[in-house]
């Protein structure tokens, strides 16, 4: 083929293909399968199908997870994961296959019972999901069908009885200075006030790092924040809600990028209420929420929704919209392209709210209880790593 076209001609026309296209032709020759496995070529493909997602109406992806509804199948299976065209129709764009069940059994400890529905999304980043458990950590890359076990981490995580209130927290990230990934593995006490143990992982590295004691806030401790306040990963940085004993409410954050925490406060309107946090576009955004009785409904939830406009500057933050919904709300549940928000509501509803607007109508599925939302771009990152499994 260089016989007829210069190299950077074949190197255009291979960054203009989809996924689909490039794996079938790293089997064309030696010189495709290098280019196409290194690490400059899946970056600059990625950044243009991101860029070209953004500026389409009809080429987003949405991510979806859900547990089976029978108990048996989700610890054989563990979660349903499946892309959606983000418009709406929803359509849908592909299933995708769970590589749990390609597991490697000798790599958990022992003692510990495998279940699957113990795995559940830290988070998605270009082309990447990130799984975790309190014993273990999986990178998958379903565009290109591997995924990678992340190695034991160095701070051990007990699993006998007498410890049973450790927990580990994850958060997955991407650091855009050096092009790679990251996960912070969070060790901490329920009942205990002592400092938690902090570690990262580096894709590049390839190993975990133990940060010192010394970059910890004092009171940073993501196992008593519970579930529903989850992190937030927005501009290279993960956020977490904490209520501070000495500074009261603030988001405690993680640069991805220099591996340092910060703090940021939040609004004197939002100061001791309860506030859920999310992403919306690229922007860091805080749910305050409250009940209402109703003669008319059962149930009515108030929120106000705040937008950090100027991202790490907290003067910033600006209230964006106040509605009410009928029902109980659960939790933000995520946002779409075209900035739309998305709440779980109590029963399993799904109610898509236009900001802009306020306008309320019900986000319909195919039928399953999904509990987690992001936009996906597909890539061909892990498709040149060595230690990557394929299925």
């Amino acid at each position: 083929m260089a016989d007829y076209f210069p190299e950077e001609v074949i190197h255009e026309i291979l960054l203009r293909l989809p996924i689909k296209s490039l794996i079938k032709f790293r089997a064309v020759c030696k010189s495709w399968w290098s280019l196409i496995k290194s690490s400059t070529f899946t970056h600059t493909h990625l950044s243009r199908r991101t860029a070209q997602s953004s500026n389409q109406n009809d080429g987003h992806l949405l991510l979806l997870s859900a547990l089976p509804e029978n108990v048996g199948a989700a610890c054989q299976l563990g979660e349903l994961f499946s892309l959606h065209w983000d418009n709406p129709e929803f359509g849908d764009y592909k299933k995708l296959v769970n590589p749990f069940i390609y597991h490697n059994t000798a790599y958990f400890p022992k003692k510990i019972t495998f279940l699957l529905q113990n795995f559940h999304v830290v988070d998605t980043f270009n082309g990447l999901i990130c799984l975790a458990a309190n014993f273990a950590t999986i990178i998958w890359n379903p565009s290109v069908r591997k995924f990678m076990f992340l190695p034991r981490p160095r701070i051990p995580f007990p699993t006998d009885c007498i410890r049973k209130f450790m927990i580990a927290s994850y958060a997955f990230g991407y650091d855009s200075r050096t092009y790679d990934y990251k996960v912070l593995r969070i060790v901490s006490d329920l009942l205990s006030e002592a400092p938690c143990e902090v570690e990262v992982w580096s894709l590049a590295r390839g190993s975990w790092k133990t940060l010192s004691a010394a970059v910890i806030p004092a009171d940073f401790n993501p196992a008593g924040i519970g579930l529903r306040y989850r992190q937030v990963f927005v501009n290279g940085v993960t956020h977490w809600q904490q209520s501070s004993k000495n500074e009261g409410d603030c988001i405690v954050w993680f640069d991805m990028v220099n591996e340092v925490f910060g703090k940021i406060t939040v609004p004197d309107a939002l100061k001791r209420k309860n506030c859920f946090m999310s992403r919306y576009g690229q922007s860091l955004a805080l749910f305050e929420t409250y009940d209402e009785v109703s003669e008319v409904s059962n149930a009515i939830t108030c929120i106000h929704m705040w937008v950090m406009k100027e991202f790490g500057v907290p003067e910033s933050w600006t209230k964006l919209m106040s509605i009410c919904l009928e029902g109980t709300l659960i939790e933000p549940f995520g946002f779409r392209k075209s900035c739309e928000l998305v709440f779980i509501m109590y029963g399993g509803m799904l109610l898509s709210v236009d900001p802009k607007t306020t306008q309320v109508k019900e986000f319909k599925t195919d039928g399953y209880s999904y509990h987690f939302m992001d936009s996906f771009v597909e890539s061909l990152v892990l498709l040149g790593q060595p230690n990557a499994i394929s299925y």
